[in-house]
């Protein structure tokens, strides 16, 4: 077996670390995990960003990925576990807010405006 690098052990430690607090924080622990996961899966993968939005990056999904357990495990979903929840939400949030962030910001008003009016006219 190869010997455990320092990376590997500042993410155990960390892994480590968010356990204890979700068990003392009284947060369910499933969800904490599952939040974190996703969170660590998109800091990984993401590209061109440094360390620091990234970190930023990562506790934002980490919240956010906790947060909506509840809101989608309510929805007609096939997804019920909370680590399964948690984690997907955190896996895609930030991504997908900063595409739509890219998008907007990209956008044509007066295309948005066209399209508008010519659905208007059309009576809906």
């Amino acid at each position: 077996m190869p010997e455990p690098t320092t990376s590997m052990a500042t993410a155990g430690a960390v892994a480590t670390t968010v356990g204890v607090a979700a068990w003392l924080s009284g947060l369910d622990p499933e969800a904490v995990f599952g939040a974190f996961a996703g969170a660590t899966t998109f800091a990984v993968t993401a590209r061109d960003t440094s360390w620091i939005p990234r970190l930023i990056y990562a506790l934002i999904s980490l919240v956010v990925g906790y947060a909506a357990v509840p809101d989608v495990a309510a929805m007609q979903s096939f997804l019920k576990s909370p680590l399964l929840i948690a984690f997907a939400v955190s896996a895609v949030v930030v991504q997908v807010t900063i595409t739509a962030i890219d998008r907007i910001r990209t956008m044509s008003v007066r295309a948005v405006w066209d399209a508008l009016v010519s659905v208007w006219r059309k009576g809906g």
